[in-house]
């Protein structure tokens, strides 16, 4: 009978126990995933402050040179439209090496058109 009465007590006291624990299980793992959540934002912003610094991610054009447009031909072939001192210059860039197609000077963008619609 006391073999009895100790088994019925046990299951009676045991899902309460198991639900407490549950509750105080999952209310840590919410306070380990916001921690988690927090450190990995944390590693992202600092990320992305030290890309910003060493390569210029993010930052505006206020120096001499400003990179006007680019426009990718093939992989490694491109055309960049760049200001310098007010100096409009056409590059070509492929191969390893960067050159000059056109010194467009300072001419308006009403300009380049009539030059590029009198191309045959």
């Amino acid at each position: 009978m006391r073999c009895l009465l100790l088994s019925l007590t046990t299951l009676l006291v045991t899902p309460s126990t198991l639900l407490a624990a549950q509750a105080r299980s999952m209310g840590s793992a919410a306070l380990q995933m916001t921690w988690a959540l927090l450190v990995v934002i944390g590693l992202i912003l600092v990320i992305y402050a030290i890309a910003r610094k060493r390569m210029g991610f993010g930052t505006t054009s206020q120096g001499t040179i400003r990179v006007k447009e680019i426009k990718h031909l093939q992989p490694k072939t491109s055309l960049a439209l760049v200001e310098v001192r007010g100096r409009e210059l056409l590059l070509g860039i492929g191969g390893g090496r960067i050159e000059l197609l056109a010194d467009l000077g300072r001419q308006n963008q009403t300009d380049f058109d009539k030059i590029m619609d009198s191309q045959p």
